[in-house]
């Protein structure tokens, strides 16, 4: 099936680059052989026009896209295109460096000039793919461009040994000059594998690339579709750098989500997987299912070994919002109703997994490896220890360190099965079953429950709003999760729940800040991080057991 026709006014750009590179090429090309320098004022009169193109194109991008909504066909084709047009820019800027490298050293002859020639002209041929597919069937000539490029880049790795076995007719100059010249080379026909990409993505969206194009089609073959009749919608990208996507049928207006599609790194796909199955062993209900993975290390009846480092998991789609989207919605009524479900749920999975065996947080540990990122986005708030006449104010790896001594007599008396990332946007609430899921559990684990609590209660914090009625609500919801979390410390007799429950939050208001551009809220985190380590450096054992938290202080503003 033929793509859709693309926007004609963002074709005419590409058309012209397409021109222009096929020019640059040409020009590589003659360097390679002649070696003649006045190529380079030739190939670099040559930006300008270049430039113009570019900008036109993103002038021309915008006013199409201008008050048009996100997710659509549409919008997908116009970004696609313009994509395509930064990638043939890229080429241009290849092809520039290709004859500026080669000229720094004194005239010489390339030692592998007529392969390097040979090697270009192969570039060129292979974008003439471009030109007759980017109207026509735009994913399957990124697929053939994508195939190109790996056997380009093969033709590329003998020709860098031919020079570098040639290097004793040459002067250290002259060497350096020819390697890095076949090195612009090389990034020359990388960027092809960027134009095959920039074509996919036209067709099925902006998640798709050369790499998972297997893992989206085995996808859709697992949900009985050909893969041109879905549309690929990106849904949301992880921290840890995760992808997750809508898949819908085009012809449905992509209402109807038939799955989610997510991918990643294997491991963390994994452990994804690993973490469903624990959850679903529990209560089939609380997460939703895995339909199928791919990319896995098994072996495939022993004949095929998938040795890529990427994976991807075909998950099924669950009705219903985050706790994110109810809290900053302003949605009172939802928000109540999706906690209390929430609340059931924890106290029912935590009393039937609960062990005798005691484990220990090490909040203090967690801070210490994840603060680093924190002092880059906000260095300002960690300063060493200052004085003020008598007073003396420790500083922050202080604090956290005398902190760390005293936690190791915090023990939780138990274990449980804990998310391990209880953010508000991995907890999704159906309204219409009035049941809550959990997503994203890649760090499942059995473990102390107060990670999960003090997550929680700072996720929902961060969120940012930061006043009005809406944030008064967040903070509500904020103590209502402490007074449940607080309940079901006292039926199990937890004595340090507070203490720690302290150095947890200490932990997250401290590192979540690395999220926070926003100085207002990033410092009150920051201070609110500080306030309590410092309370908690000055108990004593016997101080710890009858701590309270001071909850008005910290979620008061």
């Amino acid at each position: 099936m033929s793509s859709p026709p693309v926007v004609s006014s963002l074709q005419e750009n590409v058309s012209f680059l397409l021109n222009e590179v096929e020019t640059h090429c040409h020009l590589v090309e003659r360097f390679f052989t002649s070696g003649s320098t006045s190529i380079l004022s030739s190939i670099r009169s040559r930006r300008g026009y270049v430039q113009a193109l570019r900008e036109k194109a993103d002038i021309e991008t915008a006013r199409l896209l201008e008050r048009r909504k996100a997710h659509t066909t549409f919008h997908a084709q116009v970004s696609g295109m313009h994509a395509l047009v930064i990638a043939l820019e890229r080429l241009t800027q290849h092809c520039f460096d290709c004859v500026r490298e080669g000229t720094l050293a004194s005239s010489y002859e390339h030692p592998t000039g007529p392969e390097c020639s040979k090697l270009v002209k192969r570039i060129r041929r292979a974008l003439r793919l471009v030109r007759v597919g980017v109207s026509d069937n735009r994913r399957r000539t990124g697929i053939k461009l994508g195939r190109r490029t790996h056997k380009l880049l093969a033709s590329y790795n003998e020709l860098q040994a031919l020079t570098v076995q040639a290097k004793a007719d040459l002067s250290d100059d002259q060497l350096r000059a020819a390697i890095v010249s076949n090195v612009s080379v090389k990034r020359l026909v990388e960027q092809l594998g960027v134009v095959a990409e920039a074509l996919i993505k036209a067709d099925l969206g902006q998640i798709a690339t050369l790499q998972n194009y297997p893992h989206l089609l085995d996808s859709a073959t697992n949900l009985n579709y050909d893969l041109r009749d879905l549309k690929v919608r990106r849904l949301a990208l992880t921290r840890s750098g995760s992808a997750i996507a809508a898949i819908t049928h085009k012809d449905e207006s992509g209402k109807e989500v038939l799955a989610v599609y997510k991918e990643g790194d294997r491991s963390k796909i994994e452990e994804e997987v690993a973490g469903v199955n624990q959850w679903r062993n529990i209560d089939p209900r609380l997460a939703p299912s895995v339909l199928s993975q791919t990319g896995t290390s098994r072996t495939d009846g022993g004949k095929h070994k998938d040795n890529s480092e990427s994976s991807s998991l075909l998950i099924e789609h669950i009705p219903g919002n985050t706790l994110e989207a109810l809290l900053l919605a302003g949605d009172q009524d939802g928000t109540q109703a999706a906690l209390k479900t929430l609340f059931k749920t924890l106290n029912q999975t935590w009393k039937t997994t609960l062990t005798a065996e005691s484990c220990a947080a090490n909040f203090m540990v967690q801070l210490q490896k994840r603060i680093g990122d924190s002092r880059k986005v906000h260095p300002s708030f960690f300063k060493d220890e200052e004085r003020i006449g008598c007073y003396v104010s420790q500083g922050f790896d202080e604090l956290v360190e005398c902190v760390a001594e005293k936690e190791a007599q915090w023990r939780a008396p138990f274990s449980v099965l804990t998310h391990g990332d209880f953010n508000v946007d991995n907890l999704i609430y159906d309204d219409t079953e009035k049941r809550v899921y959990f997503i994203d559990l890649h760090r499942s684990a059995y473990f102390d429950y107060v990670q999960d609590v003090s997550v929680l209660m700072v996720s929902i914090y961060r969120l940012q709003v930061l006043s009005g009625e809406t944030r008064t609500q967040m903070m509500d919801s904020v103590k209502a999760v402490y007074r449940f979390a607080r309940r079901f410390a006292a039926r199990q007799q937890d004595t340090t729940f507070e203490v720690r429950l302290a150095a947890g939050l200490a932990r997250s208001f401290a590192t979540s800040t690395r999220f926070i551009f926003d100085k207002k809220l990033a410092s009150r985190m920051h201070l609110r991080a500080r306030y309590l380590l410092e309370r908690l450096a000055k108990l004593s054992p016997e101080q710890a057991q009858k701590f309270t938290l001071p909850l008005k202080d910290l979620y008061v503003e």
